[in-house]
């Protein structure tokens, strides 16, 4: 029997990045040791050590045997749902859809995401966990850009983001993607939306998040950390982790 094969958010090619980084500066650490070369050669071993490190025990905590709040995360955001047309923007391997599924056999899904070739996820890859899970949703996955969704999407009863706004490539203003998606939420709509938001980086204006929910008839009803909700241990609290996240949730006017 296939089993779903369902990603974390750390990239493979990070943690083999970094090692090797962490490897060579080792390498060249002990060869200089007798040397003045030591103390160049030592600072970057402590910095790679200490970001492998940090992508390391990420990965870890947010699998199955590390904590697994990756589905924690994913299973907060799936109990908030509500409705029978639901859109999931950024829907990366499928796992978030896949729950919500699940918790609503009768509603019918829409899961998209950009699957850039920096990440390892794929089309191919939700559909093949959906046929190992036997899901039997109406379901759909569709390769599109969160900042410009095309009109034949349609119109849904909510739609759920995770970790997905910050990493649109194609706009700098990250809260575009949010305004489009709330052009696809029916009247009375609900929307849950997990990113960065706390992050000065990503969303130098942050009073703009409301601004823009509100261009759109939208009313925030929820807006909490992440921290807040769900106990994050070391490293996922760090600020260049989850430190920033939050979770914003609220619903469009009748």
């Amino acid at each position: 029997m296939n089993q779903p094969k369902y990603k974390t958010w750390v990239r493979s090619k990070a943690l083999i990045t970094f090692s090797v980084l962490t490897v060579i500066s080792v390498l060249l650490s002990l060869l200089s040791f007798i040397s003045v070369l030591f103390l160049i050669f030592i600072i970057p071993t402590l910095l790679f050590g200490y970001i492998l490190l940090i992508v390391g025990v990420t990965g870890w905590r947010l699998s199955e045997i590390g904590g697994d709040y990756q589905n924690k995360i994913h299973q907060l955001i799936a109990s908030k749902v509500e409705g029978n047309r639901i859109l999931d923007i950024g829907c990366g391997s499928g796992h978030l859809l896949a729950i919500i599924a699940k918790q609503n056999p009768e509603s019918e899904l829409v899961g998209i995401d950009f699957w850039g070739d920096n990440w390892e996820y794929s089309k191919e890859l939700c559909i093949n966990n959906f046929r190992a899970e036997n899901i039997t949703n109406k379901v759909e996955f569709r390769k599109e850009t969160a900042s410009n969704l095309p009109d034949d999407l349609g119109m849904f009863d909510c739609i759920v983001s995770c970790m997905t706004f910050h990493e649109v490539q194609d706009v700098n203003d990250k809260t575009i993607s949010i305004e489009v998606a709330l052009r696809h939420l029916k009247k009375g709509g609900r929307f849950i939306f997990l990113d960065l938001f706390q992050d000065p980086k990503y969303y130098p204006e942050r009073k703009k998040i409301d601004k823009v929910i509100a261009s759109q008839n939208g009313r925030v009803t929820e807006r909490k950390s992440l921290s807040e909700v769900i106990q994050l241990p070391f490293p996922l609290k760090h600020k260049k982790v989850l430190g920033y996240a939050e979770i914003i949730t609220g619903r469009m006017a009748d």
